[in-house]
């Protein structure tokens, strides 16, 4: 049963599908899960095409030949009166190795028609620490200077002027390897959101990880908040199930910090403020 505008509420801003290969719905399964939803707004936003060497077969990125038809299944889908308001978004990577990557890769982005861009930091010279196949490197590495080295390309890639919202910005924490003392990167990351204009993201996927915490965590939130950011809210669904996941408690944090709205790109930086109660 269809939900009636004077319900809706959130708009959940990060949202995949099958065609990176790696998500458990088709993009007509996951339009007609928002459909039926009780969101205002949603962003599709498909990880967008990573180099051939990096992903030979496509196994976490949308095949660069199914780019256009990806843009235009959702023009299309934006076209309907029913639902909550659809905005074209993609995913995109910052590359350690290649920081002339994102920049090509969002230019395609944008060239085919996607409106919002998501800025996200998986890998540190090539390797995908949030992998879970990838995992037990950790026990390998010192956690303090992974984290050191995330931050560094999170505050390069936030000033890089290229992506409207940085995704999960505490991704490191995923497997539960965290700092004793993790505060002098939020200062830092802060700073450079802030400085940049761009939105960073309060996303639910953390609490489904080891770790049980939204990304970012409270402390973030706090210096990210103390220093004028926006915030979206994301589910990084990658199932129809998990669309809008615990956005209810993601929002009452977020009030109890002193946050009162949520933020929705959408796209050309216009950008439309949502009460959170």
């Amino acid at each position: 049963m269809s939900i009636e505008s004077s319900q809706r509420r959130f708009a959940d801003c990060h949202i995949h599908t099958d065609l990176s290969g790696h998500a458990e719905n088709s993009l007509p399964e996951v339009l007609a899960a928002l459909r039926e939803s009780s969101l205002v707004g949603a962003i599709v936003t498909e990880h967008l095409p990573l180099p051939i060497s990096l992903d030979p077969e496509c196994r976490v990125s949308l095949p660069q030949r199914e780019l256009y038809a990806y843009v235009r299944a959702l023009q299309e889908e934006q076209q309907r009166e029913e639902g909550p308001r659809l905005v074209v978004g993609g995913e995109a990577d910052w590359l350690d190795y290649s920081p002339t990557w994102a920049d090509r890769s969002v230019s395609e982005a944008r060239a085919a028609g996607v409106e919002v861009i998501l800025g996200s930091v998986h890998m540190l010279d090539k390797w995908a620490f949030d992998d879970p196949a990838e995992k037990e490197r950790w026990h390998e590495l010192d956690v303090d200077t992974v984290w050191a080295n995330y931050f560094e390309q999170w505050c390069i890639a936030a000033r890089s002027g290229l992506f409207d919202v940085m995704a999960h910005p505490d991704l490191p924490k995923k497997f539960g390897f965290v700092p004793d003392d993790p505060q002098q990167y939020y200062v830092a990351a802060a700073e450079a959101a802030a400085e940049a204009g761009v939105l960073c993201e309060v996303s639910t996927a953390g609490l489904r990880k080891d770790c049980a915490e939204l990304y970012p965590a409270p402390a973030f939130i706090r210096e990210l908040a103390a220093r004028g950011v926006g915030f979206t809210l994301g589910s990084d669904a990658h199932s129809t199930v998990e669309i809008a996941d615990q956005f209810d408690a993601a929002a009452a944090l977020l009030i109890s910090l002193g946050i009162t709205h949520q933020a929705f790109p959408l796209g050309l930086g216009n950008t439309e403020w949502l009460p959170l109660q």
